[in-house]
C-alpha cells in the first residue's frame, strides 16, 4: 500500500498534515487531512485528480499512473481558480506590481528634478508626501535616502491602548538581528480612528516597515503598504458595510460586489464601501459620492454583472 504525507503551511502560520493511502491490489484510495478524512474512492487504477479545501485554500492531489505502472502523487495549492482567496491573491498581487511602478515612476521624477536643478523643492515635497502617508521616526531626507538603498523591510503591527482615559496607538517591530523596536503615535481620545490611507485603524493592523540595520531607530512605517491579513480585514470591513447599507441584497451578493471593486480599481476602493454612509463634509475622501461613483462605473457593472450574478 502506497502512504504518501506531505504538510501545508497556510499564509496565517497553520500547520496542516495531509495524507494518502492507495492499495497496491485493490486500488482503494483515502486522503485525510489533520487526521479527518476527506474523500475515499475505490479501485483508482488509472490517472486521477482529488480537490478539497483546506481552510480557504483550494488544494488538489494528482494521482498519476506512469508508464511503468507505477502511481506518482501530487499536492499542490491551486492559485488560479476563481475562489474568494484567490481574488484576494490577485489584488495583493496587482497592489505590489502597481505600487513597484509607482515607485519607479516617483524615483525617475525625483532624479529629473535633481538635474534641473530643483533639488531643495523636490527633498521638501517628498518630506512632504511622506509624512502624509507614512509614520517616519527620525524623518529627514538624507534618512529618507539610506532607507531606500540600505534599508531592511519587516512588518510593523499596530495595537490601541487606553491609559486612563486617553487613546494611544503603538507599534512595534522586529529587527533580522531579533531586537524589538517599539514606538507611539497620538490619537484622538474618542471616535474611529483613521489612517493616512483613508481606511479606519483596527487592533493589529500590519503594515510594510523599512528600517536601517545600521541603526533600526530610523525607520519608515508604510500605511499604502498593508499586509495581507490586513487587506483581508479591509474586505471584511467592506462587506459588513455593504451587506449593512443593503441589507436586501444576499450576503454573498455583497462580498462579490466588494471583491469585484477591490480586483478592478485596486484595495484601496474599498473604502468607498466602509464609508458609503458618510458624506463629503464628514469624510472628504471616501463618502456617499465616491461610492456613487464607483457603482456606477461601466466597468465595474460590468464585472459585477459577469462575477455575481448568481449570488
Amino acid at each position: 500500500m502506497a502512504q504518501i504525507g506531505w504538510v501545508f503551511l497556510d499564509d496565517r502560520g497553520g500547520r496542516h498534515r495531509v495524507g494518502l493511502y492507495h492499495g497496491d491490489q485493490s486500488g482503494h484510495l483515502m486522503i485525510h487531512c489533520n487526521l479527518r478524512v476527506v474523500q475515499i474512492d475505490f479501485s483508482v487504477k488509472d490517472t486521477k485528480k482529488y480537490s478539497f479545501f483546506i481552510e480557504d485554500e483550494f488544494c488538489e492531489i494528482s494521482v498519476v499512473k506512469e508508464k511503468n505502472g507505477r502511481f506518482g502523487y501530487a499536492f499542490e495549492v491551486n492559485k488560479t481558480v476563481d475562489t474568494p482567496r484567490n481574488r484576494i491573491r490577485r489584488v495583493d498581487e496587482r497592489r505590489i506590481r502597481w505600487q513597484m511602478a509607482l515607485f519607479i515612476a516617483g524615483f525617475l521624477v525625483v532624479l529629473t528634478a535633481g538635474f534641473l536643478g530643483f533639488r531643495h523643492f523636490s527633498n521638501r515635497q517628498e518630506l512632504n508626501q511622506l509624512s502624509r502617508s507614512t509614520l517616519f521616526s527620525k524623518m529627514s531626507m538624507e534618512n529618507a535616502r539610506r532607507l531606500a538603498y540600505e534599508g531592511k523591510a519587516d512588518t510593523a503591527q499596530l495595537f490601541i491602548v487606553k491609559e486612563a482615559l486617553r487613546r494611544k496607538v503603538y507599534y512595534g517591530f522586529t529587527t533580522a538581528d531579533s531586537s524589538r523596536i517599539s514606538g507611539s503615535l497620538d490619537v484622538p481620545d474618542i471616535g474611529p480612528i483613521q489612517l493616512p490611507n483613508g481606511f479606519p485603524l483596527t487592533d493589529r493592523d500590519a503594515f510594510l516597515v523599512t528600517y536601517l540595520p545600521s541603526d533600526p531607530q530610523v525607520h519608515r512605517v508604510d500605511f499604502y503598504q498593508p499586509t495581507r491579513s490586513t487587506i483581508e480585514q479591509y474586505v471584511r470591513l467592506a462587506g459588513e458595510a455593504e451587506h449593512l447599507a443593503h441589507p436586501d441584497i444576499s450576503q454573498n451578493r455583497s462580498w462579490c460586489m466588494v471583491l469585484s471593486a477591490a480586483e478592478l480599481r485596486g484595495w484601496q476602493s474599498l473604502a468607498d464601501f466602509i464609508y458609503q454612509a458618510k458624506t463629503v463634509e464628514e469624510n472628504e475622501r471616501h463618502n456617499r459620492d465616491s461610492y456613487q461613483r464607483l457603482v456606477r462605473d461601466v466597468d465595474y457593472s460590468r464585472l459585477v454583472r459577469e462575477a455575481c450574478w448568481d449570488q
